[in-house]
């Protein structure tokens, strides 16, 4: 997903827990047979906290 004017994205890590969990699906994932994106994209959602917000005004 890009960026634009009017959306705002922000990313901030999770806890330890979180962040060890997440690791232990992109193991699981990277060891079985999943596709690779798809592990490493729930490794991250799981890893970090992901906000998406539309602006009304873009921010200067």
């Amino acid at each position: 997903m890009l960026s634009r004017p009017g959306l705002a994205l922000y990313l901030a890590p999770r806890e330890l827990p979180f962040i060890l969990v997440g690791g232990a699906i992109g193991a699981l994932g990277a060891w079985s047979a999943a596709p690779m994106a798809a592990a490493a994209l729930t490794t991250f959602l799981v890893a970090f906290q992901v906000k998406a917000e539309i602006l009304t005004k873009p921010r200067s």
